[in-house]
């Protein structure tokens, strides 16, 4: 083959000339074939690629093909119950509501229910009439002196940075229409994050950023600064993350820009390291300390911890060590091992963390043994799309949830999966102006809030097909899950409370 290669562009090169020689009128044909043959000769001679080097030109087909793979995939050859991590039916989902366009569906559903794993709510033969419950939740322990009233849904953690001006624009004015709180994620807070005036949780990382020293400690000082802002209504300290827990994570010097560093207080053009650990705590006596020092400093706020759990045993002995303290933070968001992020430790992202449904069943437990569950709420991520996601997570024990792919899906995000690249098509995960500039600020502030609007309502629709007429009677026994081929068992069954 690569003899032949050679051979054939000899010969190309020959006829080529010998027809411009002969034809001069048809010179153009050199500016079509000698850089399809430059690019066959730096394939020959280059060493890195050994499909390039053995077919030349041929090979950077099949380059482009494993590059635009899942583009492919997710286009052309997947059905409506393949797609990864979202399928098309929970994209359509969100694209919808978030059009606020037609909202239903013909013919039956493609999801089988002879499936392993299947799951269903259980309807009633006389629905309710109406709906009780202006599904709100109030956040803050005895010790919080500023609690909030959080919907039941809201934003979950990104970063401006990790996306782009003009998605955290969207995202800050839809969460203002529908009445949701956005949640900075922990690149710090910037002014696109009060354009419009939503409420706003403050989160931040081991990296401090938006609060940090020099050093890249935790200052009191500039944190007081944000706490008291008038749209920050609760203060969240990411202790990890579901994609990646454990692992710490890099800000390539590259997308460190100018703006960038300025609202996470680092220097500019310099790679920035977010540790696996904090250095403001490290163990539970130290973290109740810190939430005691940050809730003076908001001003009586509420103060919460984000994390993937993983050792059991590790997260009941910090419960137990709140409820022997008689302190302990106003809520506990819990980030299942299946949540998304722009780039994570391939490890961690496959392997990691204890996915969402056991999780809230495991800290609601835990919780209710050391007899601190009226004290602190919980707040559930991974994969929540539908009212059925928001129902199983309430049914386990969640107070609230977090979006936060599906909220990217009511921007105009299309799961290409280039959130890591800067190459986004859609202007949600890229800094690139050009790209940023396809994501119209209002038009898609305006889709959030449909989709939230929306999902509630759907929410409020499935509570009165079960004949359910608050949140209060949300039980774990009207879902039912497939075990095997034969057999099927409530939630109540699978999820028993033995604490």
């Amino acid at each position: 083959m690569r003899k032949g290669f050679i051979i054939t562009g000899i010969i190309l090169i020959l006829a080529l000339a010998a027809i411009i020689i002969l034809y001069p009128f048809l010179w153009w044909l050199a500016l079509i074939l000698l850089p399809i043959l430059f690019l066959g000769l730096i394939d020959y001679f280059q060493k890195s690629n050994n499909i390039r080097r053995t077919y030349p030109l041929l090979g950077r087909i099949t380059n482009l093909l494993e590059k635009q793979r899942h583009v492919v995939q997710e286009t052309v050859l997947l059905n409506r119950t393949e797609g990864k991590p979202f399928n098309w039916i929970q994209k359509e989902i969100v694209y919808k509501r978030a059009e606020d366009a037609v909202k239903n569906q013909p013919f039956g559903t493609q999801i089988p229910y002879d499936e392993v794993g299947r799951e269903w709510f259980t309807h009633s033969t006389y629905p309710a009439k109406e709906i009780k419950d202006d599904f709100r939740v109030t956040i803050g322990s005895s010790k919080c002196s500023k609690p909030y009233s959080a919907s039941i849904l809201n934003l979950a953690g990104m970063s401006y940075g990790s996306i782009s001006k003009n998605a955290t624009l969207a995202f800050n004015g839809g969460a203002k229409i529908a009445g949701f709180a956005q949640n900075t994620g922990e690149g710090g807070f910037t002014p696109y994050h009060q354009e419009y005036g939503a409420d706003v949780i403050f989160q931040f990382g081991t990296g401090y950023f938006g609060c940090r020293t020099e050093e890249g400690d935790f200052d009191p000082k500039k944190f007081a600064e944000i706490a008291s802002n008038e749209v920050v209504k609760m203060i969240e300290i990411k202790v990890s993350q579901g994609a990646k827990p454990g692992f710490g994570a890099i800000l390539p010097a590259k997308k460190n820009t100018e703006e960038i560093a300025k609202y996470r207080d680092v220097e500019k053009g310099t790679e920035i390291l977010s540790p696996p650990h904090h250095a403001a705590f490290s163990n539970d006596s130290e973290m109740i300390a810190f939430i005691q020092e940050l809730r003076k400093l908001s001003g009586g706020k509420p103060i919460g911890i984000k994390m993937c759990i993983g050792q059991k045993d590790e997260f009941e002995r910090m419960v137990r060590t709140f409820a022997e303290k008689q302190n302990y933070p106003d809520f506990i968001s819990i980030d299942g091992a299946e949540g998304g992020s722009g780039a994570a430790h391939m490890e961690s992202l496959h392997w990691a963390g204890l996915p969402i449904i056991e999780a809230i069943h495991f800290a609601q437990s835990i919780l209710e043994k050391y007899k601190l569950r009226d004290e602190i709420k919980l707040m559930a991520a991974g994969k929540i799309i539908s009212a059925f996601d928001i129902y199983r997570m309430l049914a386990l024990g969640a107070d609230a949830c977090y979006s936060a792919r599906g909220m990217m899906f009511a921007l105009g995000c299309v799961q290409s999966l280039k959130c890591n690249l800067d190459t986004c098509p859609t202007g949600i995960t890229t800094m690139e102006p050009s790209r940023v500039a396809s994501l119209v600020v209002e038009d898609k502030k305006t889709k959030v809030a449909n989709y939230h609007k929306n999902t509630i309502e759907a929410f409020k629709e499935l509570l009165k097909s079960m004949g359910i007429e608050n949140r209060r009677s949300i039980d774990k026994k009207y879902i039912i899950r497939r075990i095997n081929e034969n057999d099927t068992k409530t939630y109540d069954e699978i999820f028993i409370d033995n604490q």
